[in-house]
C-alpha cells in the first residue's frame, strides 16, 4: 500500500523524501521536523528542505512555533489544488509547444515532399553549392551578386571548367568588373542593376537561392534554399530568365512552398540541420 501511496504522490510531482515526509505527517497528524526524520529516516537537512517545498504546494502548514511542528493540510482540498493547477500547467506548456513545433513540423514534412531544404551557414551552403557545380553535366543558369559565398575568381573558373566541358553556362552579375571577368573566359554573360540573391539553376532539375542578411550584431547570416521542388524550380527560372531579359522581378521562393511562421520555425530550431546524408538524398534524388 504504502508502495501505491508514495507512488501516486510522485506522479504529482513529489520527490520520494518529499512523499515520505508527506505521509508521515499525514499518519501522526503533526509532527517536527527531528521527528520526520525518525520516523522516515530522511537526514535532518533534508526533511526541512521536503517541508519547504510542500509548504509552497499548500499542502503542509505549521501548525505550531515552539517547538516548530508541520500538520497536514486538508487533501480533499490541497490535493485538489495542487491537481488543477498540473493540469493547467501541462495545459499552457502543451500547448506552447503546439503552438512551436506544429511550423516547424509542417515545414519538414512539406519539404519532404517538394524535395527541398532550407540550410544555414555559410560553410554548409558553400559544400552544397560546390557539390552541385562538380555534378552539373548539361546546362547552369546562375546570378552572381557582389557579395562572395565562393571567391568569385574560383566561381567563374569552375563555370569555364564547365563550359569547356559542354555545359550551357549562363551567367548574370551586378558589376561591371565582374561582367569583363566572364566575358574573358568565354561566358555568356548579362549585367543588371537587379539586386538579386546568388541563384543557381543546374540542369533544370535542382536550384539553390542563396541569401546573405546583415544581423543587429553585425554579424552575418547565410541562409539558403535548395530544392528538386517542380514550383520552386518554375519560380526562380521565370525570375532568371526576367532578368536575363533586362527585366526586375522578386524572388520568393520560400513563400511558393512554405508560410511565414513555417520559415521562422526553421531558421530558429534548424540551425545545425541538415545533414550531410539530407543534403546528398535531395542532391542525388532521382527526382531532380
Amino acid at each position: 500500500m504504502d508502495y501505491d501511496i508514495l507512488a501516486s504522490l510522485r506522479k504529482l510531482g513529489l520527490t520520494t523524501y518529499e512523499a515520505k515526509t508527506y505521509l508521515a505527517l499525514l499518519r501522526f497528524g503533526a509532527l517536527t521536523a527531528s521527528e520526520v526524520s525518525s520516523i522516515t529516516g530522511i537526514p535532518y537537512p533534508k526533511v526541512y528542505t521536503s517541508i519547504e517545498k510542500l509548504k509552497t504546494l499548500n499542502l503542509v502548514s505549521v501548525v505550531e512555533q515552539r517547538p516548530l511542528m508541520f500538520k497536514v493540510e486538508p487533501p480533499s482540498k490541497s490535493l485538489k489544488e495542487l491537481r488543477d493547477k498540473i493540469i493547467e500547467d501541462i495545459q499552457k506548456t502543451s500547448d506552447f509547444l503546439i503552438s512551436e513545433f506544429t511550423p516547424l513540423y509542417t515545414a519538414i514534412s512539406k519539404m519532404r515532399s517538394y524535395g527541398r531544404m532550407n540550410v544555414l551557414g555559410k560553410n554548409r551552403i558553400s559544400r552544397i553549392l560546390s557539390k552541385i557545380l562538380s555534378r552539373t553535366s548539361k546546362s547552369i543558369s546562375i546570378s552572381l551578386p557582389t557579395y562572395e559565398l565562393i571567391p568569385h575568381s574560383k566561381f567563374l573558373r569552375a563555370l569555364s571548367n564547365l563550359s569547356k566541358r559542354g555545359v550551357d553556362v549562363k551567367l548574370i552579375v551586378q558589376s561591371d568588373e565582374l561582367e569583363k571577368k566572364a566575358r574573358d573566359l568565354g561566358l555568356q554573360v548579362k549585367n543588371t542593376m537587379a539586386p538579386l540573391p546568388l541563384m543557381v539553376i543546374s540542369d533544370d532539375k535542382t536550384v539553390i537561392v542563396v541569401n546573405k542578411f546583415e544581423l543587429e550584431d553585425g554579424l552575418e547570416q547565410w541562409s539558403g534554399v535548395v530544392s528538386s521542388c517542380p514550383e520552386c524550380m518554375r519560380n526562380v527560372t521565370k525570375v532568371f530568365q526576367s532578368a536575363w531579359n533586362g527585366e526586375i522581378s522578386k524572388v520568393e521562393v520560400e513563400r511558393t512552398c512554405l508560410t511565414r511562421n513555417e520559415m521562422k520555425a526553421l531558421m530558429k530550431y534548424l540551425r545545425g540541420w541538415p545533414s550531410e546524408k539530407d543534403i546528398s538524398r535531395v542532391v542525388n534524388s532521382s527526382s531532380l
